[in-house]
């Protein structure tokens, strides 16, 4: 293992290093992975979906859930405890995909921040050997863990984005005229029927992709969890900084734990888009179905 020792740092600037030698936070990133919701149907998407009605009666869907709700809180407490500010501002709307890819680049950015703004200096006076070799030793698995956990996601990334898009069925078969009055035209009940067919057959199709979306997360999710143990061990083990005065360990200790983090917006990012895509496809079908003839 490679030691950096370092000489004596501006007051500036040590004094900026002790502002962000925070602890890391008292958890475990494979708790946090297990909790992300995993689309299946699109039916169980829509269930657990928060939805609103409008005032004709129209359902629309504000958020994905309880589930990602909360996970999205937790993970946002997190962020906060770098800098005392939040990544999002609270508010009714939880993040979209694309604030938890923000919020995975900001998690990213800040592990970067620790990890960069001093380098560690390990060696205990006068002994001119590491203080903790052990600890050493864990937080230098744990870095390498990091990397295979970059070259995990990137693969996870290039096979998801080569799925294809949900299939579109046909349309079916037109529904016939009749005559209405002076009117001569498809009925109500038969537009409605062909679209509730369309629908139930567009949700198959959806469905097909959701259970490809969920296979490739299952398959990473326990290989991601094999580099994310060296970190949860290694947080553990340093009794989550409890002790440690040194602010250049506390500082890669929460870096790989930011990182380890990072992964878990990543799951998270890619099962709430395709939840969302599921929810939003099978209320596609409930508008169908409640259409009202005359």
């Amino acid at each position: 293992m490679k030691f950096i020792f370092l000489t004596l740092l501006p007051v500036a600037f040590a004094t900026t290093i002790n502002v962000r030698a925070q602890k890391p936070a008292e958890i475990q990133i494979s708790t946090l992975l297990s909790r992300v919701p995993i689309p299946e149907k699109s039916a169980a998407c829509y269930d657990v979906s928060t939805k609103t009605s409008g005032g004709n009666g129209v359902v629309s869907i504000k958020d994905n859930g309880a589930a990602f709700n909360q996970l999205s809180s937790e993970i946002n407490t997190i962020l906060m405890g770098n800098n005392g500010a939040p990544a999002y501002t609270a508010g009714s709307t939880p993040p979209t995909p694309e604030q938890i890819e923000q919020m995975k680049q900001q998690a990213m950015q800040r592990a970067a921040q620790y990890q960069n703004s001093a380098a560690p200096t390990y060696t205990a006076a006068g002994s001119g050997q590491p203080a903790n070799v052990q600890l050493m030793q864990e937080i230098g698995k744990a870095q390498s863990g990091q990397m295979q956990l970059r070259l995990l996601e990137r693969e996870l990334s290039t096979r998801m984005a080569a799925l294809p898009a949900a299939a579109k069925p046909g349309m079916g078969p037109n529904c016939p005229e009749v005559q209405q009055g002076g009117y001569a035209g498809p009925t109500c009940a038969c537009e409605k029927q062909k679209s509730i067919d369309y629908q139930s057959r567009s949700v198959q199709l959806m469905d097909d992709r959701l259970q490809k979306i969920k296979e490739l997360l299952l398959h990473y999710i326990p290989l991601f969890n094999e580099q994310i143990a060296l970190v949860d061990k290694v947080e553990t083990d340093a009794k989550y900084g409890e002790g440690i005065s040194d602010p250049a360990t506390l500082q890669m200790l929460t870096s790989i734990q930011r990182q380890s983090l990072a992964t878990v917006t990543t799951v998270m990012g890619m099962s709430s888009a395709a939840w969302t895509d599921g929810a939003n496809q099978y209320l596609e079908l409930e508008n169908a179905k409640n259409k009202k003839c005359p």
